[in-house]
Order: C-alpha cells, then structure tokens, then sequence
C-alpha cells in the first residue's frame, strides 16, 4: 500500500492497484480537500473493502437511504470509524462499506474490513469505491467537519507541446454506466508512481494531473501543483475547464469557467472523469479515461471493447450537469 493523503499526524494508505480522486465527487469534503475516494482493482460491486489505517473500529452507524434511482442500488449505507493509532483524538470515516467486522476489533492497513456498496448518493456512471476522511469522533455524522488533507505530490512544471482537440479513443469497456478507454493523443502526465491526464495552465505549461468531473461537476483540482497565482487557468489539452482559488499541499483547486462539450463519435457526453492512475492502469504511457453518457444505458449496443472512436472536446456551455 501507499500513501496518497495525510492530516493531523495521520496517513491514509490505498492499495497499490487501485486508482483514486481527491476531487471528483461534488460532496463538500471533496470542494475541500478533505476527502479520497478509493477505487479497488477489482472493480465489482460487493468486492473487499481494504482499511486505509492500522486502528481500532470504534464505531459502526448503518443508515436507510431515499428513494431509489434508475440503477440497481442498496437500501443502506454504512459509516465505519477507525481510531488510528497515531492520533487517538481522530477517527478515520470510511462510507460505501458494508462491514464484515464488529466494533471494538483491531484493523491493520490492508485488511478486508467490508464489501463494496452501490449507494444511492451515487450517480450512475459512479464507480465501485469507498471514501475516507479524518475528523474528530464527535463529527462522525457531520463530513463538512473533516480535516484538510496534505497531498504527498509534487509535479516541477514543464512547457506543454501543441495541444490537439480530437483523439483516437480505443475503448477498454462499455457498460450501462460508462465507457471506459484510452484517448490515444492527449497529453498525458507522470507524477512519481501515478498517470493521468495533464492539467495546462494559462496555455502553456503542464503543472500536474487533472482530478474531477470535467464539466459536469462546479470543482476539479490538479494534483502535483502546490504553487501559483490565484485566477490563473486550468486546461484540458487546449480548453479552459477551471480557474484556480486555492493552494493546497499538494493539489491545487479550481471552479468551473468556464464548461467543455466533449463528443464520442460525434454523440454529445455528460462529462469526462479523470482519476489518479497506478501504472498498472496505463498502456503505451496513455492512461484511462472514463467518458459520462447523457443518460444510463446509452452507449450498450452502440458503442462496443473495441471499437477505436473519435474524442473531440469543444469549447462551450455544457448544461447538463449533476451538481
């Protein structure tokens, strides 16, 4: 396991096969820098739930959800707190995790503490994860009280090449949900173990990888980039998608402004997902990407593994939005 986030003398750890964000998720912790969701390898609903800490489960809070969605979905969600070890005044909340565990046990980083759930805070193009974060116990039940996170990511800036607005996409998978594949002449970005997408600022220089939902969600961040002038622009290849308002360690954050308007095979998408991606993950030094139809179940019998499509991101207001 690695570590990808840490608050209050506590580090959080993922497995060395699973992908992750900081940002791309419109929840608060995630607007805050305080929030990681995990996303495990094996990518299957009701698949382990590996603890990110070595601690005590002090508390376990299984709560009834609404109403349900036009995906198959779980009646309940659960909240498992672990008390680390390193600092005993925090817990550590881990959310879309029916436990197999009973309060009181011991944990160390790695084990299997739960299954994966299909909550119905999701949307449809949601991914199997569970999302952690550091609070005080008394805020169990409050996740704009979460600590800030420190990022242990740091990207030296580079000049960024010319920027292409189309790409070959060879698709990976194509499920009711999403299309997952690899958009062949993007710019792509290394940052020490992990790939993504590149993060351009003001046109002219790769500063980090981009985390978020691109345009579908208000914030997205780069991570790797800790330094920089306020109001300055983030961009996906040649499109402004955010403005930067905060420096973290780490990351930076930045609001939407303005949208993108992305295309697969001239078939107008929701949004693009970016992720932070473990080399496992990448071919031929492309990693993923996750492309968000319009509507569930779009893309099943039309676009098929496979198939090598055209991406094409143009500037201008996407409305349809899942904010």
């Amino acid at each position: 396991m690695h570590v990808i986030g840490e608050t209050k003398g506590v580090k959080l750890y993922s497995p060395n096969d699973a992908y992750f964000s900081f940002f791309n998720s419109p929840y608060f912790g995630h607007s805050h820098s305080a929030a990681i969701d995990i996303y495990p390898y094996h990518q299957m609903w009701g698949g382990p739930v590996f603890s990110p800490i070595r601690g005590k489960i002090v508390r376990i809070q299984k709560t009834k959800m609404g109403n349900k969605k036009a995906f198959p979905s779980e009646d309940y969600d659960f909240g498992i707190a672990i008390r680390p070890e390193e600092n005993k005044e925090t817990i550590v909340r881990i959310l879309h995790c029916k436990p197999t565990l009973q309060e009181e046990e011991i944990v160390d980083q790695g084990d299997i503490i739960g299954t994966g759930i299909r909550s119905r805070y999701f949307n449809y193009w949601t991914g199997v994860h569970y999302h952690i974060e550091v609070m005080h116990l008394d805020n169990f039940s409050r996740s704009t009280r979460s600590y800030p996170l420190d990022l242990p990511f740091q990207f030296e800036a580079t000049p960024s090449r010319e920027m292409v607005s189309e790409s070959e996409f060879i698709v990976e998978s194509v499920n009711e949900n999403n299309i997952i594949g690899y958009p062949k002449d993007f710019s792509h970005t290394a940052l020490d173990q992990f790939f993504g997408l590149s993060a351009i600022e003001d046109n002219s220089k790769i500063v980090g990888i981009l985390d978020g939902g691109l345009s579908h969600y208000k914030h997205g961040g780069v991570v790797g980039q800790s330094t920089g002038q306020d109001g300055s622009t983030i961009s996906l290849q040649n499109h402004p998608v955010g403005v930067v308002t905060n420096y973290l360690k780490g990351a930076s954050l930045f609001l939407r402004e303005p949208t993108i308007t992305c295309f697969l095979n001239e078939i107008e998408l929701r949004g693009l997902s970016c992720f932070i991606y473990p080399k496992i993950y990448v071919k031929r030094g492309i990693s993923p990407l996750v492309l968000v139809p319009q509507s569930y179940r779009e893309f099943v019998g039309v676009i098929s593994e496979g198939d090598v499509c055209k991406l094409k991101i143009c500037g201008g207001n996407n409305t349809i939005k899942a904010e």
